[in-house]
């Protein structure tokens, strides 16, 4: 008997909901008609087709992928519980092809171990993906109706707000924690005000943060630069539009309400990341504001400041925290700082990155000598910005990567022919065979050639799980191969962004790019980024007496 294992999937949206039981019961009816033995299930509950990032979905597909699983059959209720995008179901039937396992829909009763279950499928695919685009048009609509209306469009409630309704239209009201809102505005634009120092001050008042446990920096900026607070006047709207922001409703401006922000989220698997501020829209909302208009400008050209600041020595907030290694005895670099008395009398502090074996054992332990912060900073952003603005290099890299993509898949790819080439043979041989078999009229003449059918469907397993193995290393090369151009990408748009960010964002952005800089006595350092094997080609920039050694 054939074995299958059945998927399923429960969508966020339960409006017309068909539940785990139903499918489940389904597919159990169609295995009991069609003699495949179920053996077991996979289900993600509460999650949208839009993304193939499910947690049992990616589990069956590992196991699959790893040859975990002896199945012949992976069904399903109906297609969109499996995918919606087309990219996404062809990928994932490729994974299913190269194992050799059947897809089936039964409510859309094909499977694709027919051609025409597999026009079928396509056809379908398109279809929910025309659906889907459709669903994804009317929603943009209605937010833009409800920005110029300035209607709350969903989601969580803010801190500081609750909420109502009102002639059935949901909305948001302040609610008595908008003195803890008013409270954070005004300790972050004192002069020892910022983000970190916040959360210290309303963790040691205990405060509780939106979750009702301590707070985090990334909750307290959220709050800081939130427009839901700000009170919409003249001022603020000016503000919004020098920022270069499009000002919805702004003849509801009255000197109470707040704003609100719409398009600033886009869906990204099972999470969400910012768009560009150009496609944000800000609009007048119906909701009363908390924040005058004046504290929250302020605030916001503070954070503005704060984001191009140099890091502080002794604070542990240095730029390249963690990424300096000393050349002699390969330990981090601490961030420090040394005061000097000019000729005048006045008093000027230097940082530094100092050898960490040297600053607590002494140079006994190791002569590894320090070098000042600004420079070596200054030179590793102007060698990172040189290497984004490369585009020979960076072609030249994708060059190599790919290269190196095709070394190590050839051989396999040769392998995998000659086993598909193999396959056919034993393929046409039992065909042979089964011939052969169809004319026998002895008994020992049947059991020979049965015997032989036998040998070959032996070897034919074997040849399989070979093959199996071969595609599983292709795919890891593949998904390598993958992660490298998403770093592209990124240093693509790396002097862009870096700007305008805050200064953990850009220390948080260096580390996912810099794999670490080894700093020596002779004043150069070697800078050693992901994704790029070493290269004799190397860029070298010259910063005062600091150089920089670039090795991809």
């Amino acid at each position: 008997m054939k074995k299958g294992i059945a998927y399923i999937r429960v969508s966020k949206s339960r409006t017309n909901m068909i539940t785990q039981d139903t499918q489940l019961n389904k597919i159990k009816k169609y295995c009991d008609l069609h003699d495949i033995n179920l053996i077991d299930s996979y289900m993600d509950l509460d999650y949208s087709g839009r993304s193939t990032r499910r947690p049992d979905f990616q589990k069956l597909f590992k196991e699959i992928e790893n040859n975990s699983l002896d199945i012949d059959y992976l069904l399903v209720y109906k297609l969109d519980r499996f995918a919606r995008s087309v990219n996404d179901f062809h990928k994932y039937m490729e994974i299913l092809d190269q194992q050799d396992i059947s897809f089936v829909s039964i409510t859309q009763q094909f499977d694709t171990s027919t051609p025409m279950g597999r026009l079928i499928r396509n056809i379908l695919v398109d279809f929910a993906q025309f659906e889907s685009e459709m669903v994804s048009e009317r929603v943009k609509d209605n937010m833009i109706n409800n920005a110029q209306n300035g209607v709350w469009n969903g989601g969580p409630v803010p801190l500081g707000f609750d909420i109502t309704k009102e002639d059935e239209t949901p909305n948001i009201k302040p609610n008595k924690r908008t003195k803890d809102i008013i409270k954070f505005y005004k300790w972050y634009i004192q002069p020892d005000g910022s983000i970190r120092n916040n959360v210290f001050k309303a963790n040691e008042q205990n405060i509780p943060s939106s979750t009702g446990g301590n707070w985090n920096p990334n909750q307290m900026g959220r709050i800081l630069k939130n427009p839901i607070y700000c009170i919409a006047d003249k001022k603020s709207i000016k503000y919004f539009e020098e920022q270069g922001f499009e000002v919805l409703n702004k003849e509801a401006a009255d000197g109470k309400k707040g704003f609100i922000r719409y398009n600033h989220r886009k869906p990204k698997g099972t999470t969400s990341t910012i768009r560009d501020k150009s496609k944000w829209l800000i609009a007048v909302a119906q909701h009363k504001g908390i924040v005058p208009s004046k504290l929250f400008i302020k605030t916001q050209r503070k954070r503005s400041q704060n984001a191009k600041k140099p890091a502080r020595a002794g604070t542990g907030k240095s730029l390249l925290a963690w990424l300096v290694k000393c050349s002699k005895c390969n330990k981090a670099m601490t961030y420090s700082y040394s005061v000097s008395t000019l000729a005048d009398g006045t008093k000027k502090r230097y940082n530094y990155y100092k050898c960490r074996s040297r600053e607590h054992q002494g140079k006994t332990v190791c002569e590894g000598q320090s070098i000042r912060a600004e420079r070596l900073e200054k030179a590793v952003l102007k060698t990172i910005t040189s290497i984004c603005q490369n585009e020979k290099f960076i072609s030249k890299t994708k060059e190599k990567a790919k290269e190196q993509f095709e070394k190590l898949s050839n051989p396999l790819k040769q392998q995998k022919r000659q086993l598909k080439s193999k396959l056919a043979e034993i393929k046409k041989e039992s065909e042979n065979l089964i011939d052969t078999l169809k004319k026998g009229k002895s008994d020992k003449f049947i059991s020979l050639i049965e015997k032989q059918i036998e040998e070959l469907e032996e070897e034919k397993i074997q040849l399989k799980k070979k093959l199996r193995k071969i595609n599983y290393k292709l795919n890891i090369h593949q998904n390598n191969s993958f992660n490298k151009s998403l770093v592209f990408s990124q240093l693509k748009n790396f002097e862009e962004n870096f700007e305008e960010m805050e200064f953990e964002e850009k220390r948080n952005l260096l580390q996912s790019i810099i794999n670490k800089i080894v700093y020596n006595e002779e004043g150069k350092a070697k800078l050693e980024l992901f994704f790029f094997p070493p290269e004799e080609d190397c860029l070298h920039l010259h910063n005062e007496r600091t150089r920089i050694h670039s090795s991809y």
